[in-house]
């Protein structure tokens, strides 16, 4: 997390209002479906709609198919290359290069992903994510954490305060029908 972000830099209160400003999505639900290049990883885009900025503006969902590791972003590429501001779930701890004491510069997941008035990115986790109980709900849950961040960004569903149902298109094997007895006419040997 070393690498200045010039556009961040460069246009500070630009990067806060895209952050922080209200925005909205329409799409529910949100249907995760297989990566293209990545087949352990499930994704989805949609537009965000900004209440002062027209720009193309993207909420990305990314999800790893075993439990408990899957990002949101918001992205805005006419801005900066990267996504502008994320939440991770899970994986390694985050070092802040700050001038704070070296044992509060770990920042463990989950946590964001922001921007300094400097360019620079730092993790933090907010009070919600303080809490071990929070945390672990948010990280067992995808839709606890979607929750989490559109609070955190000011993002709402259809200017409500509801967030969107996240599906998983997950192939079936066979039809199950949960009426028949699937042992029925199976005679057992004693």
């Amino acid at each position: 997390m070393s690498k200045i972000n010039l556009d961040v830099r460069d246009n500070y209160e630009y990067f806060e209002e895209l952050t922080y400003s209200e925005k909205n999505i329409k799409d529910n639900p949100i249907i995760l479906e297989p990566k293209r290049n990545n087949r352990d990883w499930l994704k989805q885009s949609t537009k965000v709609d900004h209440s002062t900025i027209e720009e193309n503006i993207k909420l990305i969902i990314e999800k790893k198919l075993s439990l408990y590791k899957y990002g949101i972003k918001l992205h805005c590429p006419s801005f900066t290359e990267k996504p502008y501001f994320r939440f991770d779930s899970d994986g390694p701890a985050h070092r802040n290069k700050t001038d704070q004491p070296l044992n509060e510069q770990l920042i463990t997941t989950p946590h964001f992903n922001s921007f300094d008035k400097k360019g620079q990115e730092f993790a933090y986790k907010s009070d919600v994510l303080k809490s071990e109980e929070d945390a672990k709900a948010i990280v067992e849950n995808l839709d606890f954490g979607i929750s989490h961040f559109f609070q955190e960004t000011n993002l709402k569903l259809n200017n409500g305060e509801e967030f969107p149902e996240i599906k998983v298109t997950e192939p079936e094997l066979f039809e199950i029908e949960p009426e028949i007895d699937p042992l029925n006419g199976i005679e057992f040997l004693d």
